[in-house]
């Protein structure tokens, strides 16, 4: 006859004892020690979860961040008027006798080739008279600065394509037939969500081209009671080639946005509820299954069926509260690695993570893994305990 088998306390059997930790808590911290790489996939599925609605709950916040910023903080004109010619900086006050306007500030529109020794940008430098206060540039922190006196003020995408930091000289190349060109100092470089930006003191442009100041565009500030009378006046000027209402374009960005973050979040609330609660619900059944006659024995022994199946359910509790941080510092990687993506020079998105998207996706995420354990604990509730015992193992 063999000898029987001889069993040894390891040394997580010591680590556990050590803890003086409840039986329940006893039997669920040493399941999970058994297996320690299913423990680990199924945190590591569930912390997907969280992170795909962390990637996508961000984008609400940081489209928020560029709607105020491009269009109640930087531009706070209500309407735009782009002449047809350039003409002399005297419009402007011609401007001041139409219907409902409030404020006017002309501005200059250049197209230039920017240059720093290989590297060049074909765009128009922006150029406005100093103490603007309808069309402004900002900074990160979302405060004014004032176009220099001297030099390119630009935005920092611009700066970065042409490797050129404060300080450092451009060569401006004009267009238009003006056939000549200079070079400026990059005197600041400041943030920009939308479009690429150079901008220059109106009267430091005039001078560099040898001509008075001129506009090609009127930012005005209007009243709203008098914007019927305001568009019958521009339909009769000539020079006006057209029209553009900051509010309608406001309201046409934010309601396409909107429309495409409301889709998107369906989307991925979806993706992470199927995964979520495919892995809760799998690991539980797996638990189940692996446990039965254990959990049935409990119960024979007098436990409460409440005390039986919280054991079932502790272990993906644990691993459910486990895979939290772990999903955030993904879905906080995943979202920054979409904001690299959608820089571009049209439009970048800043990345804004507040404590309430990682606070929905954690309650998601928990409310379904809860769900989906408890479905299993139905199953339990309603086996037979005595034809589980006579299971053979």
């Amino acid at each position: 006859m063999a000898p029987a088998p001889r069993f040894e306390h390891g040394p997580f059997d010591r680590l556990i004892g050590a803890l003086r930790l409840s039986q329940p808590a006893m039997m669920i911290l040493r399941g999970l020690l058994r297996w320690p790489l299913r423990a680990a996939m199924t945190t590591l599925g569930l912390a997907f979860g969280v992170a795909i609605l962390v990637a996508s709950t961000f984008l609400t916040d940081s489209l928020d961040e560029v709607i105020d910023t491009a269009f109640f903080r930087a531009n706070r004109q209500h309407a735009t008027l782009i002449l047809a010619n350039e003409a002399p900086i005297g419009v402007a006050l011609a401007a001041r006798d139409l219907p409902g306007v409030l404020a006017v500030e002309p501005q200059f529109d250049l197209s230039v080739t920017l240059r720093h020794g290989p590297r060049s940008k074909r765009l128009a430098i922006t150029a406005r008279p100093p103490g603007g206060d309808l069309a402004r540039a900002l900074d990160a922190q979302g405060r004014v600065v004032e176009i220099p006196r001297t030099g390119l003020l630009l935005s920092r995408h611009l700066a970065d394509q042409l490797g050129v930091e404060r300080g450092d000289s451009l060569r401006v190349e004009v267009e238009q037939d003006r056939g000549h060109g200079f070079d400026e100092i990059v005197t600041a470089v400041t943030t920009q969500y939308l479009g690429l930006g150079a901008y220059m003191d109106l009267d430091a442009l005039a001078a560099r081209l040898d001509e008075a100041p001129r506009a090609t565009a009127l930012h005005l500030a209007l009243d709203p009671a008098e914007l019927p009378g305001f568009h019958a006046a521009i339909k009769t000027l000539p020079e006006i080639a057209s029209s553009v209402l900051l509010t309608e374009i406001r309201d046409s960005f934010r309601g396409t946005i909107s429309e495409n973050i409301r889709r998107n979040t369906i989307l991925f609330l979806t993706i992470s509820v199927l995964i979520t609660s495919g892995v809760a619900y799998n690991g539980a059944r797996i638990q189940l299954s692996e446990r039965a006659r254990e959990l049935a024995s409990l119960r024979i022994l007098g436990f409460m069926r409440i005390e039986a199946s919280s054991i079932l359910l502790g272990e993906t509790a644990v691993l459910a509260l486990l895979a939290q941080p772990v999903g955030w510092a993904i879905g906080a990687w995943i979202s920054s690695a979409m904001v690299a993506g959608f820089d571009s020079d049209l439009y970048r998105i800043p990345l804004v993570l507040k404590a309430a998207n990682f606070a929905t996706a954690s309650l998601v995420t928990l409310a379904v893994t809860l769900a989906s354990a408890l479905l299993v604990r139905r199953r339990f509730d309603r086996a037979d305990i005595v034809a589980v015992l006579k299971t053979r193992e």
